[in-house]
C-alpha cells in the first residue's frame, strides 16, 4: 500500500511509520519539520504546513490507499494554545481533506480523543453525549465534524478513533512528550533514583499500549465495517498513577538491582471516580487482544535514557 501519515515523526506517528515500513509498505510522512531522519528505501518525507492550503495542495501529489492523520497540537500548557489548537487540529483537518480530494484517498484514518466526551466517571460508549470541557477535546471534535462534512459532500471514506492514553517507549529520544505519565516516571527514576508524585497517586486512567494502537489501525484499513464510523480506541481497563510508579520501580530494579523511593502528596485528599472507556463496539468488528506492556516499555525507556547518557 501507499500510505500517508501526517505527524508521522511524532510520538504515536513514529510507531506507525516504523510498523508500516516494516510491513513492506510505501510510507510518506507529512510534517512541518523533519526532526527525525528515517532511512528506508520505501520512505519519503514531505515538508508542509497543515494549516496552509497552498503548501498542502502542492505536497499531496498522488493517490494514497490510506492517510493516517495523527498531526495535532496537544501542548495545552503552551501560550496561545486555544488559537493554535483550532488552526492545527480543526482547520488543519479540513484543509487536509480538501487536499486529499485532488488525487483521492482510499480511506482516511483519524486519531481523535476520548476527551470529546468530557466525562469524568461512569462508562463512556460511542453513544455517550459529546460535551468537551477543554480545547483539546473541542478542537478534535471540530475535526471529526469536518471529516464527516467532507464525507457527505465529497464521498470521503473514513474511520475515526477516539484514543485514550497511549503509552510506549519513545522512538525518538528528543521527543517533546517526556511529560506523558509513563515517560515522566521513567525519567524521574533514571535522573533522581526516586519518583515524586504531585498527587496522591489515586487518579485513574485508561491506558493502551501503542503497539495495540498500530495493530488496530492496520486492521481497520482492510475492514469494510470500519467505514464512516467512530470507535473508542481503549484498553477498557483503568490503572492509577501509583500502580504505574510501582511498575517503573520494578523495571528500574530489574536493571539496577536497587529500589526507588516513591513519594506521594499526603496533603492531597482527592478521591477519583472510575471512568471506563468502552471498546465493545470495536471488539465486535476487529479481533484484537489488549496487551499489558507497562513493565517492558518502562524498562526499554529507562535503558534508552541510560544509553543516551553513556
Amino acid at each position: 500500500m501507499n500510505i500517508l501519515i501526517t505527524g508521522g515523526l511524532g510520538n504515536i506517528g513514529l510507531w506507525l511509520t516504523s510498523y508500516f515500513l516494516d510491513g513492506g509498505h510505501q510510507v510518506s510522512v507529512l510534517g512541518r519539520n523533519e526532526k527525525v531522519k528515517v532511512e528506508h528505501e520505501n520512505y519519503r518525507y514531505i515538508q508542509a504546513d497543515i494549516t496552509c492550503s497552498e503548501t498542502l495542495s502542492n505536497a499531496i501529489d498522488c493517490y494514497y490507499d490510506t492517510c493516517i492523520h495523527t498531526a495535532s497540537y496537544n501542548e495545552h500548557f503552551q501560550k496561545d494554545y486555544s488559537k493554535k489548537a483550532v488552526l492545527i487540529n480543526s482547520l488543519g483537518t479540513e484543509l487536509l481533506c480538501i487536499a486529499l480530494k485532488k488525487y483521492g484517498v482510499g480511506k482516511l484514518v483519524y486519531l481523535s480523543t476520548f476527551h470529546v466526551y468530557g466525562q469524568a466517571e461512569g462508562v463512556v460508549t460511542e453513544k455517550s453525549s459529546i460535551s468537551p470541557n477543554n480545547d483539546y477535546g473541542l478542537t478534535h471534535y471540530f475535526a471529526e465534524k469536518y471529516i464527516e462534512k467532507n464525507a457527505k459532500i465529497h464521498g470521503l471514506k473514513y474511520v475515526i478513533f477516539r484514543l485514550t492514553n497511549s503509552y510506549g517507549c519513545p522512538r525518538d529520544f528528543y521527543t517533546d512528550k517526556w511529560y506523558l505519565v509513563l515517560n515522566d516516571l521513567c525519567q524521574q527514576a533514571y535522573e533522581n533514583k526516586s519518583i515524586v508524585l504531585n498527587s496522591n497517586g489515586k487518579a485513574l486512567r485508561d491506558f493502551i499500549w501503542m503497539g495495540d494502537v498500530v495493530k488496530v489501525i492496520d486492521k481497520s484499513i482492510y475492514s469494510d465495517q470500519c467505514m464512516s464510523t467512530v470507535f473508542n480506541l481503549s484498553s477498557g481497563n483503568t490503572f492509577d498513577v501509583l500502580t504505574l510508579a510501582n511498575i517503573v520501580n520494578d523495571a528500574f530494579s530489574s536493571i539496577y538491582k536497587d529500589k526507588l523511593v516513591i513519594s506521594v502528596n499526603r496533603n492531597d485528599l482527592s478521591e477519583y471516580n472510575n471512568l471506563i472507556v468502552s471498546n465493545e463496539k470495536l471488539l465486535n468488528v476487529i479481533d484484537y487482544k489488549v496487551e499489558n506492556n507497562f513493565f517492558s516499555e518502562a524498562k526499554k525507556t529507562i535503558r534508552m535514557l541510560i544509553s543516551h547518557h553513556e
